[in-house]
């Protein structure tokens, strides 16, 4: 995850609006950042989607817990090459 790619995923030109209503927390991106990593790490692949040369997507689901508010949510990851790192492509809590 790269700072940016997360401060644009709380941003409300991304799922800003969505933290905010289920979450109240948009603002604190490491906080969010920690219980998505942390969630991550056990969930279930749900979704791969082979991009060929562009590497796989992979989507992850979750149930996540802030502020006392707990919301299903709804990752995505990608892997650029084989044995690489997963990044964070987006995240956003789904009703």
């Amino acid at each position: 995850m790269t700072p940016e790619k997360l401060r644009w995923i709380l941003a409300d030109h991304g799922h800003g609006r969505e933290w905010t209503r289920v979450f109240r927390i948009a603002e604190d991106s490491e906080r969010v950042w920690s219980a998505i990593a942390h969630a991550a790490l056990d969930a279930p692949i749900f979704r791969v989607i082979d991009r060929g040369k562009f590497g796989i997507v992979c989507g992850v689901a979750f149930s996540l817990t802030l502020n006392a508010r707990t919301a299903p949510v709804t990752t995505s990851w990608h892997y650029a090459e084989a044995g690489d790192a997963p990044r964070l492509v987006t995240a956003y809590p789904t009703l």
